[in-house]
């Protein structure tokens, strides 16, 4: 396997991307934003990522909103699976072609050529459009990753309260 595909397939674990709001801390209780240049201290607030979904899907507190985070997981889910194998057969075909190009002779005649076709390939493994899908992908994946596990929060608290 290639640098590229592994680096690609590894790319995006624990990153998410979509749509993302900044926290800071603070020291001391202090703001970490001041308009007044003069009371800036040296200190840099950590800057936490926060994913869209994590605050627009909260614990679910009824059976209602479970019913909608359970919409929004079913529509979104045909979704990822469509852009997921779509992923996977072009990172077969990336890994196939790997294969292919290692097992190619290194001199001859013919390695000009080659090379003319390993810039075409590497174009298409650098893709933007194919790079977007992968980012969507990733963010899909654990966007419904974070809903399908509120929602099993709730079934598990409302069986434990069932019980109780």
């Amino acid at each position: 396997t290639s640098d590229f595909v592994h680096k690609l397939e590894n790319s995006s674990k624990g990153m998410i991307t979509g749509t993302f709001f900044r926290a800071s801390s603070s020291v001391k209780g202090k703001s970490s934003v001041s308009p007044n240049r003069a009371t800036v201290s040296n200190h840099t607030p950590k800057v936490h990522v926060i994913a869209d979904y994590i605050i627009k899907y909260p614990e679910i507190r009824s059976e209602e909103e479970r019913e909608k985070y359970k919409a929004v997981f079913n529509d979104q889910y045909l979704e990822y699976k469509d852009l997921h194998r779509n992923i996977i057969t072009t990172l077969n075909k990336f890994r196939e072609l790997d294969t292919m190009v290692n097992q190619l002779p290194r001199k001859g005649k013919s390695w000009e050529r080659i090379q003319n076709i390993l810039k075409i390939y590497q174009d298409k493994k650098n893709d933007p459009a194919f790079l977007e899908k992968k980012e969507r992908c990733d963010y899909l994946k654990a966007k419904l990753r974070h809903i399908k596990n509120k929602i099993l929060d709730y079934d598990q608290e409302t069986a434990d309260n069932h019980w109780t």
